[in-house]
């Protein structure tokens, strides 16, 4: 991220949580992802001041978002997400990872491209209530997280691109 500016979230008087982005000079602006109704949560942002996160909708479902320097936001779902998409890091190219859950509130592992394209994955061997956590990504597209085993035992994991 760019030094000293960074995004995160906050919750009003009233229980509803927004984005925001600090410059490093002080300088606040918050956001809300359309359709947002029970909140936005940013996650991540690259060099570039691109930022990742979730926004709760109506029925209490989680999808991702992509929200650009200048304020454009871009919502997505991973294909096969039933119960919510959690980008959790975006590199400075602008490749997301994160985690979704299926239908059976399983989480997996998943890379978006910036052009759009997503890849679903699970390290060999994962298959616990933790399931694939994928937590970091760095510039190379290296994806760095954990795991858990059908014993519910933790393992770190690193995806190559």
């Amino acid at each position: 991220m760019p030094a000293g500016v960074f995004a995160g979230f906050y919750t009003d008087a009233n229980g509803a949580s927004h984005g925001f982005v600090r410059e490093k000079h002080g300088a606040i602006t918050t956001f809300d992802v359309l359709g947002a109704v029970n909140g936005t949560f940013p996650a991540g942002i690259n060099r570039g001041r691109t930022i990742t996160g979730n926004y709760t909708d109506a029925s209490g479902v989680n999808h991702g978002f992509v929200r650009e320097k200048h304020g454009t936001i871009t919502t997505f779902d991973v294909p096969g997400a039933v119960n919510g998409t959690f980008p959790s890091s975006i590199n400075p190219g602008g490749t997301i990872t994160g985690s979704y859950t299926d239908a059976s509130f399983e989480p997996h592992g998943f890379v978006r491209a910036l052009n759009g394209l997503i890849t679903t994955f699970d390290p060999p061997g994962a298959g616990g209530f933790q399931r694939t956590q994928p937590q970091a990504i760095n510039p190379r597209g290296l994806i760095a997280g954990y795991y858990t085993d059908s014993n519910n035992v933790f393992h770190g994991f690193l995806r190559t691109p």
